[in-house]
Formats: structure tokens, sequence, C-alpha cells
């Protein structure tokens, strides 16, 4: 049965928005490192890059993914890299560790901060939540991202509305006659870096390619994963851009950013809701890798055991959360997400946009069989 446009067109965006948010920025401090450091007119423009960064590569992707039936990582970078696809996987396992070590660090800090809590509570909940919605499967994660995205959407749009009408002269200040660097491909590099290693959360949407009827379900879905994944970061950004320069200083600009509004309750409810988001993250993540690991049994006439889902999410958060209390949450973003972005440049980016396009439009040319 086909399914209705929102189902093949924008939950596919949804789900990536979800995964992508958490370490893309629910904190805000990934958004001063690659954009608001910038100042706040360059940080727009690298904003626009990174979006349509994002949008061409998820379209391309998404159609690869659709024509040969890859509905994992595995088998995906098998195709599109051959014997090469494990240098992705070592690279993808560490992204997702650094990933989840920012959750874990930030989810520390707002529960500690706001409930006076032991400074581990924010992990252990963290895991208990993502691991009972890895139990659940794939439907489980797919309803769950979709709905807490709009709830998100419906925040965020609360949050520059509520700093619009607090501080709107500052915002607009701050964009029109603040002291700020000369746009510059600073710019584009900043938008490039950043995309580089959001985009590589597609690889946690391809379960849901099942659903695209055609190829223009495929390449409208990945196109649309671009505004979906970045309004409600560019709306964080407007909001953030009030307290420009010195929210540039915090190591969560959005803690920052909600205390500015002196508005006790909405704190809480604003960290609860971005504390989702952070679970959403981990579940898309997670849930990439126990489909990874049940392709492969199902391949040998195995069936996953379900309880071995969240055996497998906990076991990588317990050892992400040692990383996180070891670095420290501005050098994980400010340096790791960096090194993981020159690595996706070359191993997911580039291949996607030159053998990726091949594939798609020349199959008979290009196509070769998967390694074992």
């Amino acid at each position: 049965m086909k399914l209705g446009f929102f189902n093949r067109l924008i939950v596919p965006g949804l789900i990536f928005q979800s995964t992508m948010v958490g370490g893309g920025y629910a904190t805000g401090r990934e958004l001063v490192e690659f954009f608001l450091q910038l100042g706040p007119r360059s940080a727009l423009v690298a904003m626009l890059v990174a979006t349509c960064t994002i949008s061409l590569v998820c379209a391309v992707a998404f159609e690869m993914a659709r024509r040969y039936s890859l509905h994992d990582y595995r088998l995906f970078f098998q195709k599109l890299l051959g014997s090469a696809w494990i240098v992705f996987e070592i690279a993808f396992l560490s992204l997702i560790l650094l990933v989840l070590s920012v959750l874990g660090a930030a989810s520390n800090e707002i529960v500690s901060s706001q409930f006076d809590a032991p400074p581990m509570t924010g992990s252990i909940i963290l895991m208990a939540s993502v691991g009972m919605l890895v139990f659940w499967g794939s439907n489980a994660i797919k309803n769950f991202l979709s709905a807490w995205s709009v709830l998100l959407y419906c925040t965020y749009a609360a949050l520059i509305v509520w700093s619009v009408f607090t501080f709107g002269g500052e915002i607009q200040h701050n964009f029109v006659a603040a002291d700020q660097p000369a746009l510059g491909l600073d710019s584009v590099q900043g938008g490039l870096i950043y995309a580089g290693y959001n985009v590589v959360t597609f690889t946690s949407v391809l379960f849901i390619v099942r659903n695209f009827a055609n190829r223009r379900d495929a390449l409208w879905a990945g196109t649309l994963c671009g505004p979906l994944g970045m309004i409600p970061g560019v709306l964080l950004l407007l909001a953030m851009s009030a307290h420009y320069p010195e929210v540039n200083e915090q190591a969560l600009p959005i803690n920052y950013l909600l205390n500015q509004l002196k508005a006790p309750a909405a704190l809480v409810f604003f960290q609860l809701i971005i504390f989702g988001t952070f679970i959403e993250t981990g579940a898309a993540f997670l849930h990439s890798v126990n489909e990874r690991i049940s392709h492969v049994l199902q391949e040998h006439r195995t069936e996953m055991p379900r309880a071995m889902r969240p055996i497998v999410s906990i076991g990588f958060m317990i050892i992400a959360v040692f990383v996180a209390d070891a670095v420290g949450i501005v050098n994980l973003i400010g340096q790791g997400y960096t090194y993981a972005t020159y690595l996706f440049l070359g191993i997911v980016v580039l291949p996607l946009l030159t053998k990726g396009v091949l594939l798609i439009c020349h199959p008979e040319e290009t196509d070769v069989p998967l390694t074992s």
C-alpha cells in the first residue's frame, strides 16, 4: 500500500532532524563553534551552505539506497566504497561514541544544574530511556522521533518569538551594527565543516527508504532533509545572537540563553524538551547499529534477540560517558567534530557525489557485486 505524502516525504526529514539535533545544535555549543563565532551575518550564510550541502547529499544517498535496496549502513557503504567500507564503519562508530559523549556530558549538566542531582544522574536517565526505546524497535523509534520533532519545532518557534519580544533590539543591533568579522570564505568553510559530520546521520534514516515509491520520492525526501534539519538550528541561532559575543564563551549556550529570559518554569520545560532531543539522537544512532547487527545475523539465518538491542545500546553509552568525563564538552565539540568532518567529507560526501551519482544515473556501467 502506497503511503501518503507526509510519511513518504516529510517523515524522513523529521527523523533526520531528530538524529541530527543532539549532536548538531541541542546544546547551542555546536552553533557557536561553526557559525556564531564568525559573526551573526556570516553565521546565516554558513548555515545556508550547510543546508544546501545536506540536501544534496541526502537526495543522492536516498535514491541510491532506494534503487539498490540498501537499508542499513553496512550494505550502503559496501556498495559505495567496496572493500574500503570498513573504513567508514570504524569512523562511524567513533562518531557515535563522540556524539553520545557530548549528549552524556550535556545531560549531566542539565540534570545536575536544574535538580541538584548527583553528576551522573543525567547519563543514567539517558541510558535507561534510550535502552527502552531501542528495545521496542523501528516503529516505536519512528513514531517517537516524528512526534518529538514536531514538539521541538514548536518549542524552538516559541523560543525565538519570546527572544525577539524580549531582546528584539539586541538581535537587530547585532546583525546590523555590531562589530563582527567580515563576510568571507570562512562562512563556506564553516557550513561545509558543520554539514560534513551532520550529513552522516542519513545512515540512521535508511530503514525508512522502503517507503519510497519512486525516484521522485527519494530525491524530494532527501532535499527536504536540509531545511527540515536546519530550521530549528537557525531559530536557535537567531535567539542566541541577542547575546553575541558573550554567548560564545559559554560551555552550554542554551542554558545561558534560557537564563537570560529569567523564567524558571519555562527554563525547566525547555530543558526537558532538549533532554528529549538527546534521547532522540541516541536512539536513532544506536538503532542504526542494531540494524546493522541484525542484518548480519539474518544473513546467517539467525534472529537478533530483542533483549540484545538495549544491551548493545547501553554498552556504547557507558563507554561514551567515560570519554565525556575525561575530555569535556567544549573539547569534544570543538576538536572532535572538526576532525570527524574532514574524514567524512573524504569517505562519504565526495564518493557519494561522484560514484554515487554514477550508480544512480548509469547503473549498468558501474554496478559491481557487494563484498561479503
